[in-house]
């Protein structure tokens, strides 16, 4: 647990409504990012920004991700850069989450994102993924296009052997773009002949 200064999740949206001169509650996009000191603990108080599509708390110290009751038309949520152990606390916007950004986090497993069905985008670069049973858990997102995974050590694994897309391509063949780069047809025909 992370002991010291923080900021809280009050603090940070006035801070945010100070420097951009607004009513948060108004805003379709809160940025509360980068407090200093940071955010350690997401709360209830979130549910105050009923006009929130896109929420972004990255570069904090948050552990739990919590608080999102109300939140009922957020699509991009955006918790890159935090100490996030587990995707767990999403079921309230699990029905409108369209993006999750939570690359630099400490994830191992993957459970939970599955309730996550209307996904299209996913950032996890950088976690601690390091089995194809935990990545498997993307096939449940039937409407994912774009995954950034690298950074995870099952992708450290996997392109130094050269099977990695490929081995992708085969778990989650509606793919479109797997780390930046358009997934293609080889890569399909390739991941479809591994029978995965």
């Amino acid at each position: 647990m992370t002991v010291g200064p923080q900021t809280s999740i009050k603090d940070a949206i006035k801070n945010f409504e100070t420097k951009w001169n607004c009513v948060a509650s108004e805003e379709s996009k809160v940025l509360l990012y980068g407090q200093l000191p940071p955010v350690v603990k997401m709360d209830n108080t979130l549910g105050t920004l009923k006009a929130c599509k896109h929420l972004s708390l990255s570069s904090n110290c948050i552990e739990k991700i919590a608080g999102l009751k109300g939140l009922e038309q957020l699509e991009v949520l955006s918790l890159g850069r935090n100490q996030i152990k587990k995707l767990e606390g999403l079921d309230d916007v699990a029905s409108t989450l369209k993006e999750l950004w939570i690359s630099y986090n400490l994830l191992d497993k993957l459970n939970g994102i599955e309730k996550l069905t209307n996904l299209t985008v996913v950032y996890m670069s950088n976690n601690l993924i390091a089995k194809w049973t935990e990545f498997d858990k993307f096939k449940e997102l039937p409407n994912i296009e774009e995954l950034l995974f690298v950074g995870n050590p099952l992708w450290e694994v996997h392109t130094k052997s050269d099977d990695y897309r490929i081995n992708v391509a085969g778990r989650i063949p509606w793919l479109k773009k797997l780390d930046g780069v358009p997934v293609d047809d080889d890569e399909r025909e390739g991941g479809k002949a591994l029978g995965l």
